[in-house]
């Protein structure tokens, strides 16, 4: 019992050291400046200064020493404590060191100045973050100063695919970094605890794990997060406190898992994550064609016109964006020269791309396999065989391919296997036979396999 008592009374006082902290701060800076003061009519108040500044610094230090105690560990304690310590010793020193003034009472104040400033830099990175001093200033001096801004958590959702956006990566970790890390860093371990890396989470701290994966209201991240501000134990205990979203996302990140790698699911997101990362973060999970995520820079005016010479028709699949349909102009005819310069300028950019009926062959059609965001093809009637569909299976946003009125066979099955996206496939009048045709539909059920109409002779009846 007089264990406890001793420690938390020893707490009580420690938690007056940002009380006293500043009267050294005050004294020593006025008594080195005072020694700069010409003549001696300004003694007695430096002698006053460096004797209230010692016994100011032994006191803020004496009551620092205490509160370390509650304040986990890390290099920015272990220096703020160390150098205000050798402050207040050397502000003792300095009330017998400068009784005469003179040079050295000068370089000595200099020496104390110095080492005050260092010493409350380390506080000031202890209470409000290393990035405290530099968070406000111009973008130049931060990147100069070493603390640039953090962007991880800065998107242009329309650029990134919403099948692999992480989760911790991209709304946990900025809200960790923005709070939970200014007290849980490699220099600063509040309660034992680092949270300034993903793994070092899962360590916990003092107080044992901080998650319990599968199980948010066993978790002590969560109560701390949302316990009122009242609490003397909320998290954070300064700034900003989480918001709805960010407590919402951690519980739901922490329910799956929590699993650092793991990327969101839009099929199977609840509806009201859904709604949160799009009133408070602006991603829109809503259902989205495959022409809607290509990302790509836009084709210039100049490109496009060129195109145009050649018999292309260009046009916008998305207003503004960078997914493009390009067919023949009616009633003109694009050649191989054409199709291979259409590869060149736009790879990205052709998602829609019609040859019908077009004088193309197998190695007019080579080019096809450049078209990396390709989604609807349609081939009918040229002369391909295939051989082409074997060089188009490395296209893997492929979902739609018409081959109507061409020369492949049922070897095209063979090649068809490899389309990771396929979902539609017209097969009208081809050497195909319904037999391998019919095997490869009950193979891949989630493929509309289209052959056309069979029309069967009618027998003209002649019974009476």
């Amino acid at each position: 019992m007089q264990q406890l008592f001793l420690a938390d009374f020893s707490l009580f006082v420690g938690r007056f050291h940002p009380l006293l902290v500043h009267l050294p701060i005050g004294f020593l800076l006025l008594a080195a400046l005072l020694e700069w003061w010409p003549g001696d009519k300004a003694r007695p108040a430096i002698r006053i200064s460096w004797f209230v500044g010692a016994v100011a610094a032994v006191a803020a230090a004496g009551c620092g020493w205490l509160l370390a105690g509650e304040s986990g560990g890390g290099d920015t304690l272990f220096w703020h404590k160390w150098l205000g310590i050798s402050v207040a010793a050397l502000a003792v020193a300095g009330v017998f060191v400068t009784r005469n003034g003179g040079k050295a009472a000068k370089g000595f104040g200099i020496l104390v100045a110095a080492l005050l400033g260092l010493a409350g830099h380390q506080g000031g990175n202890l209470t409000h973050g290393e990035s405290y001093l530099f968070e406000h200033a111009p973008p130049l001096v931060q990147k100069m100063a070493g603390h640039a801004p953090d962007s991880s958590g800065i998107h242009d959702w329309s650029r990134v695919n919403t099948d692999s956006i992480n989760l911790y990566a991209s709304f946990l970790r900025p809200a960790i970094n923005a709070s939970c890390a200014r007290c849980h860093n490699a220099d600063k371990q509040n309660g034992g605890l680092r949270m300034d890396e993903a793994h070092f989470l899962f360590a916990g701290g003092d107080g044992g794990a901080i998650i319990s994966p599968g199980a948010p209201l066993e978790s002590s991240w969560v109560r701390r997060v949302t316990l009122p501000r009242s609490n003397t134990k909320a998290m954070p205990p300064q700034g900003t406190p989480w918001d709805f979203a960010q407590v919402r996302l951690l519980e739901y990140w922490i329910t799956n898992g929590a699993d650092t790698t793991s990327l969101l699911d839009p099929q199977n997101i609840p509806e009201d994550i859904k709604k949160l990362l799009e009133q408070n973060y602006g991603l829109d999970l809503s259902p989205k064609l495959f022409v809607e995520k290509i990302t790509a820079p836009a084709i210039p005016a100049a490109q496009l016109d060129e195109l145009r010479k050649l018999n292309w028709a260009v046009t916008e699949l998305v207003p503004g964006g960078p997914a493009l349909e390009a067919k023949p102009e009616p009633g003109r005819t694009v050649d191989a020269a054409a199709l291979a310069k259409l590869s060149e300028l736009a790879s990205k950019q052709v998602s829609y791309l019609s040859l019908d009926r077009m004088p193309l062959n197998d190695d007019d059609l080579a080019p096809l396999a450049k078209f990396s965001n390709l989604n609807r093809l349609r081939l009918n009637g040229t002369k391909l065989t295939s051989a082409t569909i074997e060089k188009l299976s490395k296209l893997r946003h492929l979902e739609s391919l018409n081959l109507y009125d061409t020369e492949v066979d049922d070897a095209v099955f063979a090649h068809l296997q490899r389309f990771p996206a396929l979902k539609r496939l017209y097969l009208w009048q081809t050497k195909v036979t319904s037999e391998a045709a019919t095997a490869y539909a009950e193979a891949h059920p989630l493929i509309d396999v289209n052959t056309g109409f069979k029309f069967t002779p009618v027998t003209e009846n002649t019974s009476k």
